[in-house]
């Protein structure tokens, strides 16, 4: 009989994909994406389906001919090295832990408002005992994790039933109950067009809901026939929450009061707890109870499965020498996961919760970590195999226009915090001899150059150029065998000869 772990099923991969997706997003992008967008709002839920499927082909590609632990962050270095990949890994792994953070914090809020706790939350910041609460939400999640895929995937299983089923009855019960065409012939839509779309796709928190979409090439070497299966689960789940999503839009948008938008249109509408707030205006409490319930299943499904990613992209940049060699441990022989990597990031995720004030003020930072981190699919495609470069040029494109939407501050805290990050590893590796200045400087210097062009011109155009230019060349065959030839990466330690 084989020793080896059991793996995930193709189905199990494409639930915890589809259930990372329905986490707290999907109760309030609705209101976010119809404030952003009025009517464009269902053409920014397909811009933003598009995007992340044009990414998940790119990292499936990767993944096809490395199937690994982490693959996630790992993509840049097995096509370049260690040094280029890490601003992708870092904001790639810490969008993720943050993530985490914020979905146990918005339990935490909607369990406050349903019992209307001023113990948990006062004054909308969470309270000493809130946060308490909230790290023990956590300890939950780590416990899920800590006994391996087998455990997530059955728990997941059971939890993405309930949490598909909620949404879909929710827009069954709202397009019955009330469904007011006149919501779409408001004055104001004349206000909205393209360069809405573009806008809701972050701000309107879309990309936020979809960031589950990867985490099956996260999850890589324990998913049966990776090379097929993975790029099945992140399709496929991204098309099953677009459609879902979508559905809620319209029922969202036709069932609020056109009294309450008549006048000053779709971008003053400001219910605190959408979908709650509108159950009850129309009288539906048995929604309302089922909505409750959901705001606390969904942001946990989303956080157990994105603690459980982000321990394999941590291990994943220990391995590949972006994080030191101490933070990792064997994987264990039973439940092949590394408990440490697992531990470490329970501990950074609860530091970071307890440092956080509210759900709201961390959704965009985390989007633009997100699209940055996503930015290496297309990079590593394209370094591995030149002939895909055409597509992954669009797709990196792409990814630079969505980022020259989000706010100047914010792109100012993303930029700076990888900039220090990046400071803190040359200082700690110049020491230690890992590297010299020079292949810093050549490997760090034009992704740095090319996140502050971004901060320093938001034109549209000016995005798109800059994007293909740096594209160009850092994919070109010439600086891949560059960076390649230094030697300085961890070529995959762990490609499962019985993958």
């Amino acid at each position: 009989m084989s020793n080896q772990p059991k793996k995930m099923s193709l189905f199990s991969a494409i639930a915890l994909s589809a259930t990372s997706m329905v986490g707290s997003g999907w109760l309030f992008s609705s209101q976010l994406n119809a404030k952003l967008a009025g009517n464009y709002a269902f053409l920014a839920w397909i811009a933003a389906a598009i995007t992340v499927t044009l990414i998940g082909i790119c990292l499936s590609q990767v993944v096809a001919k490395y199937p690994v632990r982490g693959a996630i962050t790992r993509s840049s270095v097995l096509s370049h090295n260690n040094i280029f990949g890490m601003p992708f890994a870092f904001a790639n792994w810490f969008g993720l832990i943050v993530t985490v953070a914020t979905e146990a914090q918005a339990t935490t809020q909607y369990l406050a408002a349903a019992m209307k706790s001023t113990v948990l939350m006062s004054d909308n910041v969470l309270t000493v005992t809130g946060k308490i609460f909230a790290v023990g939400i956590l300890f939950i999640y780590l416990i899920i994790n800590y006994y391996g895929i087998r455990l997530l995937a059955k728990v997941n299983n059971v939890v993405t039933v309930f949490k598909v089923f909620t949404p879909i009855f929710t827009v069954i019960v709202f397009l019955i109950a009330r469904f007011d065409t006149s919501n779409f012939t408001l004055a104001s839509n004349a206000s909205y067009g393209i360069s809405s779309v573009l806008a809701a796709v972050v701000g309107g928190g879309l990309i936020y809901s979809f960031n589950g979409f990867q985490l099956p090439a996260a999850f890589a070497s324990e998913i049966n026939n990776p090379k097929r299966n993975v790029a099945i689960a992140m399709i496929g789940s991204v098309v099953i929450v677009m459609m879902l999503y979508m559905a809620l839009q319209l029922a969202f948008m036709g069932a609020v009061p056109h009294s309450m938008i008549a006048d000053t249109g779709w971008s003053n509408l400001h219910l605190h707890s959408p979908l709650l707030n509108l159950s009850l205006l129309l009288g539906l409490n048995f929604i309302s109870m089922l909505l409750i319930a959901d705001s606390v299943i969904s942001p946990s499904g989303t956080g157990y499965s994105y603690l459980g990613g982000s321990a394999r992209m941590f291990y994943a940049m220990a391995i590949s020498g972006q994080m030191p060699k101490w933070t990792i441990s064997e994987l264990h022989p039973k439940y092949n996961l590394c408990r440490r990597s697992m531990l470490i990031n329970f501990l950074i995720t609860a530091v970071i919760l307890w440092k956080s004030d509210s759900w709201a003020s961390l959704m965009l930072v985390v989007s633009g970590y997100n699209i940055i981190g996503y930015m290496a699919a297309p990079i590593s495609m394209g370094g591995i195999n030149p002939k895909t470069r055409i597509f992954g040029a669009i797709t990196f494109a792409l990814t630079g226009l969505i980022m020259s939407t989000i706010t100047t501050y914010d792109l100012l805290l993303i930029n700076a915090s990888i900039m220090l990050l990046l400071v803190i590893y040359g200082i700690v590796s110049i020491r230690n001899k890992q590297v010299t200045i020079k292949h810093l400087i050549s490997l760090n210097l034009p992704i740095i150059a090319y996140l502050w062009s971004l901060y320093f011109n938001r034109n549209p155009i000016y995005s798109i150029i800059m994007a293909l230019i740096f594209y160009t060349f850092v994919t070109h065959p010439k600086y891949v065998a560059f960076c390649q030839s230094l030697n300085i990466h961890t070529v995959d330690e762990e490609v499962d000869i019985n993958l």
